[in-house]
């Protein structure tokens, strides 16, 4: 996810300050992510939690969401001149909609509840399917950046009716 963020960056960074932050504001969460489950070379195959990521991923986490749905993709579509574009944006929105769900379910679940011996295991794995989630919802980003800010690659995109689109994770 930090190499195709990177290769995204590289594209289309400096070409809108919105943009910018929104890309900025991926890398944190996704530095965070990758503090909380421990991806280090060398670490120890069992650590024990660290609270303090967990709390500094869901913080992250709740603040990237809020960020998309409540600013940046609204801004985004309306920085879009052509009608065909807006709509190819818009029809991502839903799918971006049922993505905020699922994630926050998982943060629902483990800010609520201390993570002890018995739900550890059940944990990871939850941890496991919010990774897989971010990935999905870090593609439907990019569609949305590509549509508006990369008229160059627009054509590389998927369709907007592409069954995958509606994919919550």
């Amino acid at each position: 996810m930090l190499n195709r963020l990177e290769r995204l960056t590289q594209r289309v960074g400096g070409s809108n300050e919105l943009v910018d932050q929104w890309l900025h504001a991926r890398k944190e969460l996704l530095v965070s992510y990758c503090t909380l489950v421990g991806l280090k070379p060398n670490k120890e195959k069992h650590t024990p939690l660290n609270e303090k990521a967990l709390d500094n991923f869901c913080h992250n986490l709740v603040d990237y969401l809020s960020a998309g749905h409540f600013h940046l993709y609204q801004r985004v579509i309306d920085e879009v001149d052509s009608a065909e574009i807006k709509l190819q944006a818009a029809k991502i929105y839903p799918a971006l909609e049922l993505n905020t769900e699922a994630i926050m379910a998982f943060h629902d679940s483990y800010t609520e509840n201390d993570i002890d011996d018995d739900n550890a295991f059940a944990f990871h794995y939850a941890l496991s399917d919010v990774g897989e989630a971010l990935d999905a919802r870090f593609q439907l980003e990019d569609q949305l950046i590509i549509l508006a800010f990369d008229p160059e690659s627009r054509k590389e995109l998927p369709s907007a009716n592409e069954e995958h689109l509606a994919r919550p994770a």
